[in-house]
């Protein structure tokens, strides 16, 4: 939630609005702001910040904001926190503290790098932190000295050497690795699109219809403590408990095929395994592999996701049975042979190519051919070198 005072001058006499807001919306509230104020061409700012991240206040007064592009920032910035599941709100305002910033454009992209903050969740003082380093093994000691140790002096050593303050839900660290900037003050990053997101869900408890204005918003992939938090939230002993009211991916393909069955354990998986996918660059081999198994169950994509390695994607400049022999003859790396010119004319690749395509089980997606190779070919395990034609 996000609602900005906008005054003309340093009193309190203004207009809220609240945001993300339609150019409607905001042609309104400057036509109540010039009925309030005789004089002409005075400037906007805001001068009251009501939101669910307590202290972005202190980073958006005193804005100026009389362009439009400051308007599409701010319903950038209200629309992720919108998304915000609780340990994002946390995050966010423990790292607009840390990062001390108050640009919009560098706000922005702050939002979009809170991977790169860590929260230990309830702590609220040194001495807890301290425990807390300690309990997890972020600070090795040996357990014979444990009953000896002055956990604040932790605390305070391991604060002197991180970046990190304390939030009413817990203490927020930097990770120390380097921001990406997403947004260069010109060109907004789709806000409804959380890179690290590969599933997001809006639950209610089953027969609790009374949430169906304001959903549980959970996003996938996240930690077993962020699972327990959201069954806690929901007062529910297990998801099964749960109605998922909508499922979107940023993948289409994903949301549109998969039947979740409220199987909120194995997506959980499925979306670490799909992140990785995605750094290894993989993952249109994986979506086309999906694609050409007909895959309709988590079960089933879990184990494309495993054994992604063993499909082969063929290039998307194969798309006939010609190209295709061309592919598998010479660029494949199947075989290593060579066809003399005057023999080459009297080679029907494209029949070649079909009786290929048939024996590779080459399956046609929307992503390009693709094919399944649990096994080496003969070919390839003989290493099979010809020359055809010639000396």
């Amino acid at each position: 939630m996000l609602k900005v005072l906008l005054t003309r001058t340093e009193s309190d006499n203004g207009v809220w609005l609240t945001l993300p807001a339609t150019p409607a919306d905001i042609g309104e509230a400057y036509a109540r702001l010039d009925n309030m104020n005789s004089t002409k061409n005075l400037k906007t700012y805001i001068n009251g910040v009501e939101s669910s991240i307590p202290n972005l206040q202190k980073y958006l007064m005193k804005k100026r904001i009389d362009d439009i592009n400051t308007f599409q920032e701010l319903n950038f910035i209200a629309r992720r926190i919108d998304g915000f599941i609780e340990s994002e709100k946390t995050l966010f305002s423990g790292a607009l503290d840390i990062a001390s910033i108050n640009v919009l454009a560098n706000i922005i992209n702050l939002i979009n790098n809170l991977e790169k903050y860590k929260l230990y969740p309830d702590v609220s003082t040194s001495i807890e932190l301290g425990k807390y380093l300690v309990e997890n093994d972020i600070i090795r000691i040996h357990e014979s000295a444990v009953g000896y140790i002055d956990f604040e002096k932790v605390a305070n050593e391991y604060e002197a050497n991180n970046s990190g303050t304390y939030t009413s839900s817990g203490y927020v660290m930097k990770t120390g690795h380097d921001m990406e900037q997403v947004y260069d003050g010109v060109v907004l990053p789709d806000a409804d699109i959380d890179k690290h997101c590969i599933f997001s869900l809006k639950l209610i408890s089953h027969g609790n219809y009374s949430m169906i204005e304001k959903p549980y918003i959970l996003k996938l992939p996240t930690s077993d403590t962020v699972l327990r938090k959201a069954r806690d939230q929901l007062n529910v002993k297990c998801f099964d408990e749960c109605e998922i009211l909508e499922f979107e991916s940023p993948i289409s393909s994903l949301s549109s095929s998969l039947n979740i069955e409220g199987d909120i354990y194995s997506l959980n998986v499925l979306a670490k395994k799909i992140n990785d996918i995605l750094q290894e660059n993989m993952i249109e081999r994986f979506l086309a592999a999906v694609e050409s198994e007909n895959t309709e169950f988590i079960s089933d994509a879990l184990d494309i996701a495993d054994n992604v390695a063993k499909y082969e994607l063929i290039p998307a400049s194969v798309i006939t049975a010609t190209d295709y022999a061309y592919y598998v003859l010479f660029d494949s790396g199947r075989y290593d042979i060579f066809i003399d010119d005057e023999i080459n004319s009297f080679v029907d690749y494209e029949k070649y190519g079909n009786y290929k395509m048939e024996e590779d089980g080459i399956e046609k997606t929307s992503f390009g051919f693709i094919r399944r190779i649990d096994e080496p070919s003969q070919e390839q395990e003989q290493g099979l070198s010809q020359n055809i034609g010639g000396m």
